[in-house]
């Protein structure tokens, strides 16, 4: 087990490649719904929270994994409960995102296909990879996020040269108040960064971590302002906010004539990679949710009982994908808001009350 560290970089490398798989669903729908024509600004007014909750996360770990600090700050009872919270919570989010994935299979590729088909083949490389180490997750995250950062640039580059900037601008001085609540869904996408500090313990202590943790927030969100422009420029807000998902249909609508024409095809393929990506980190967090929560020995022992309670969220929780799709932007967004930065913070001051170093 000592022996299972990584890099801080690989594991800011595997959640960048996580979030770029619910990226694409929450953007710019819910922005442009809420500011506009103002909404691919949203992540960058979001920027500031982001930088504080890594603050808030390098202060309050040091070195260890979130269970186990909420454990030490709030004694074994209470950081018991505290963590059995974020378990459940991390539980639906895998279950949930599993079933989105699979139904966005069935809706662009495989409309025939049986739908627990794709859930257990999702689920089944989920376990695989909650089954290995977690430095054998953290180096697939790198691959993932060197195939995709490869595949957004292109489609970003080619999407750029159909936008129409009378889309996006002119912005005005009154556009800033809707802009600043367009943060919301973006906060709530961000919000699963707090399940990458349950694998804080696995990460090799160096120099200049916060300092490169706020390079990557940046880093994000300039990548999350780019994403949205684009799609804004190509559609507008009014078109993207009826889009289940205006990145694949503004990707479907570029190519070079006479040399490449099915880009989609591509990009399609390469957003399994963000999917499995956000399921394994997802099933990682909860396992070591679990090993803080209990003395389980073995990892298939904790992933097995986890992966079927997911596949089985999955196929029951949700009656259809209407239902699905409003819970996930309503409860979900709620959800991530308290757990990825309301309960940090809290027990970031409870710690300094109680005067722990």
């Amino acid at each position: 087990m000592d022996q299972d560290r990584v890099s801080l970089r690989q594991l800011l490398t595997l959640t960048f490649a996580a979030l770029l798989s619910p990226a694409i669903r929450i953007l710019p729908g819910r922005t442009a719904e809420i500011a506009g024509e103002g909404g691919w600004l949203a992540a960058v007014a979001a920027l500031p929270v982001l930088l504080g909750l890594c603050w808030v996360l390098f202060a309050l770990l040091r070195g260890k994994g979130l269970g186990q600090t909420a454990l030490e700050v709030l004694g074994p009872v209470l950081g018991r409960v505290v963590v059995a919270l974020y378990l459940l919570w991390g539980l639906f989010l895998l279950a949930a995102n599993a079933r989105l994935v699979a139904l966005r299979f069935l809706t662009v590729s495989y409309r025939n296909a049986p739908l627990p088909l794709f859930l257990a083949a999702l689920l089944a490389i989920t376990f695989w990879l909650t089954i290995k180490p977690v430095r054998v997750l953290a180096r697939a995250g790198e691959v993932f996020y060197l195939a995709l950062a490869i595949g957004l640039g292109l489609s970003l580059a080619m999407g750029a040269f159909q936008m129409d900037p009378g889309r996006i601008l002119p912005l005005w001085g009154e556009d800033l108040p809707a802009i600043g609540a367009a943060a919301l869904p973006v906060l709530g996408l961000l919000g699963y960064v707090v399940f990458a500090a349950f694998l804080g313990d696995r990460v090799i202590p160096r120099p200049g971590g916060r300092k490169k943790a706020m390079g990557w927030a940046v880093g994000l969100c300039l990548t999350l302002t780019a994403l949205q422009a684009v799609c804004l420029g190509n559609f507008g807000p009014g078109l993207s906010i009826r889009m289940n998902t205006p990145f694949f249909m503004m990707v479907k609508g570029i190519g070079i004539a006479g040399t490449f024409q099915r880009v989609e095809s591509v990009i399609l393929a390469l957003w399994v990679l963000a999917d499995l990506a956000l399921l394994g980190l997802l099933a990682a967090a909860c396992a070591a949710m679990v090993r803080t929560l209990l003395p389980v020995q073995g990892r298939k022992r904790v992933a097995l009982p986890l992966v079927l309670l997911a596949l089985a969220g999955a196929l029951w929780l949700f009656p259809d994908a209407f239902f699905l799709t409003r819970t996930m932007e309503r409860a979900a967004l709620a959800g991530n808001l308290v757990m990825g930065f309301v309960l940090p913070l809290a027990l970031l001051a409870i710690k300094k009350l109680r005067r722990m170093e």
